[in-house]
C-alpha cells in the first residue's frame, strides 16, 4: 500500500524500515558511503509502498526554498524491481509535492542510469554530469505547471 506521511507521522517501524531500505540498496548495494539521515528528512513528506512489513519503493518529497520542489533518496530494493514500482513511485512523489507544496519548479539530481524514467515524467536534463558521493548524477527540472 503506498503512502505519504510527514517525519513525525511515520512509525517506529515504519521509519525502521524506510532506514533499513536506504543503507540496503544505497550502502549495501551501490556501496555508497555517506551521511544518509540528514535534516531533509524532518520536514520531508516520506513516500513509500509497504507490503507485508518491507518497505519495497521509497522515495522523499521537499521544498527546497520557497519557489523549488524536490525529491530525493529514490529507490526500489532489490528483491521488488521490474513491477513497475519505480515508475508508480515517482508518479506517487509528483503527486505528494503537489498536495504538500502546490505546482512549483521540481528539481532533482538524478542517478545518471535513472534519466529517461525521469524524462518520460517531463524532466528535462540540465548541465553536466557531475559526481555526488561518488555517483554520477545529473541535475534535471520539470517546469512550473501553473496555468
Amino acid at each position: 500500500m503506498w503512502q505519504a506521511k510527514k517525519f513525525d507521522d511515520l512509525t517506529n517501524r515504519e521509519l525502521w524500515g524506510i532506514y533499513r531500505a536506504r543503507m540496503s540498496v544505497f550502502v549495501e548495494e551501490q556501496k555508497i558511503m555517506y551521511q544518509d539521515v540528514d535534516e531533509v528528512d524532518l520536514q520531508a513528506i516520506h513516500v513509500f509502498y509497504e507490503k507485508d512489513g518491507q518497505i519495497l519503493a521509497y522515495g522523499r518529497a521537499f521544498a527546497k526554498d520557497d519557489s523549488v520542489l524536490s525529491f530525493g533518496r529514490v529507490l526500489t530494493v532489490q528483491e521488488a524491481r521490474g513491477q513497475g514500482l519505480g515508475k508508480e513511485l515517482v508518479q506517487q512523489l509528483l503527486a505528494a509535492l503537489t498536495a504538500h507544496f502546490g505546482q512549483e519548479t521540481i528539481e532533482i539530481e538524478a542517478q545518471e542510469h535513472a534519466v529517461g524514467l525521469y524524462e518520460r515524467f517531463g524532466f528535462q536534463p540540465v548541465g553536466e554530469v557531475f559526481l555526488e558521493v561518488g555517483v554520477r548524477h545529473l541535475k534535471m527540472v520539470k517546469a512550473n505547471q501553473k496555468s
